[in-house]
């Protein structure tokens, strides 16, 4: 198995449990979201597949190198720069998301300017390191946090308070119509693959269809856990009054013999390495793209950053939670068609090039 290729969807699969994919499922779960997960699970899986397949035809190259002596310059930065600003944007909506989580649940004094300064200075210096030492960073990062993580969703599954009962309930609208926003929604689960647009350069070899089953299964339990689980704890009614439905769920658990016993320390400490990494992942790929449109230049380099720096503190001032959350759920539909048709068209072009 090719485990870098595993950690970019690992990745993307552990961050999006406590953001916004949880809250706008549960948001349709009477109005199509089960049916719109049932749909998601192929349609994402399938992009994952195609893309990964084509990206790996060309060993151990990103999109700079791939199309480095491409004729139409123009064409291959205008598509740099709409990937880039994606990549960055999914970034930033789960660095501002925690951000928020952190001084609602932490401590609500605390400045979320002063947060968000401490997050940027560790995620640029992260950003700006070869794609080689983000990717050691990451492993060291998933091996010490993951294990943790799976207990407390182990925790939360054996739990007395878990109703199967509203689970099943919400289950009885499997027929509803399916919402495009919930599919757009869960299909982003699967969409750790497209950081290969540069982590390709450490990829080696072939990646069998092993990891393509793990991918899967690791899907279907993913979008069960997100969707299922704070319905089960707070009610089919109950889940919808939550901004993080996640994060109240691990408030609702316990460790009566752990030093700490409100899980929801443990769960935010775990996964503030994650957020860091996972923001770093998707900022390293959109500075790699932006890097890829001129010609090596350091001050060009470090004013990228600066542009990232200035973008998220203006976010940060303008954007309250509320607007986030409904900005988000556009972002992910825009989302959703930008990856179909980078994918389609990338797919068509790596088999032409190959023939």
């Amino acid at each position: 198995m090719n485990r870098y290729y595993l950690y970019l969807i690992l990745l993307n699969m552990l961050i999006n449990v406590i953001m916004f994919v949880p809250k706008i499922l549960i948001e349709y779960r009477y109005n199509g979201a089960v049916m719109g997960t049932l749909i998601a699970i192929p349609i994402g899986f399938s992009l994952n597949v195609l893309f990964t397949k084509a990206i790996t035809k060309f060993p151990e190259k990103g999109f700079p190198e791939i199309f480095a002596r491409s004729r139409k310059r123009w064409i291959i930065n205008l598509l740099f720069g709409i990937i880039s600003f994606a990549a960055f944007t999914a970034g930033l909506i789960s660095l501002l998301g925690f951000v928020d989580i952190l001084r609602r649940f932490v401590n609500p004094e605390m400045s979320f300017m002063y947060l968000l300064s401490v997050f940027l200075a560790g995620i640029l210096l992260i950003t700006k390191l070869s794609t080689e030492r983000v990717m050691y960073l990451l492993e060291i990062v998933l091996f010490l946090n993951t294990p943790l993580i799976l207990f407390i969703i182990f925790k939360a599954f054996t739990s007395d308070y878990l109703v199967w009962d509203s689970i099943l309930e919400v289950g009885t609208h499997l027929f509803t119509k399916p919402s495009l926003k919930a599919i757009a929604a869960a299909s982003y689960i699967f969409a750790g693959y497209t950081n290969l647009i540069i982590f390709n350069r450490i990829i080696k070899g072939k990646i069998k269809g092993w990891n393509f089953i793990m991918v899967f299964f690791l899907g279907l339990f993913n979008l069960f856990t997100t969707f299922f689980i704070p319905i089960g704890f707070h009610g089919s009614d109950g889940a919808q009054e939550y901004l993080y439905p996640w994060i109240s769920t691990s408030d609702s658990l316990r460790l009566v013999y752990s030093p700490i016993e409100r899980v929801i320390f443990l769960f935010l400490i775990f996964y503030m390495g994650i957020t860091l990494m996972s923001v770093s992942v998707h900022w390293h790929l959109s500075y790699e793209l932006i890097k890829g449109t001129y010609k090596e230049s350091k001050k060009k380099d470090w004013a990228v950053l600066a542009v990232f720096a200035c973008i998220s503190v203006a976010c940060a001032l303008f954007f309250h939670t509320l607007l986030l959350n409904k900005i988000t759920v556009h972002w992910m539909l825009s989302r959703f068609g930008l990856e179909i048709i980078v994918v389609g068209l990338f797919y068509i072009w790596a088999r032409r090039q190959k023939t």
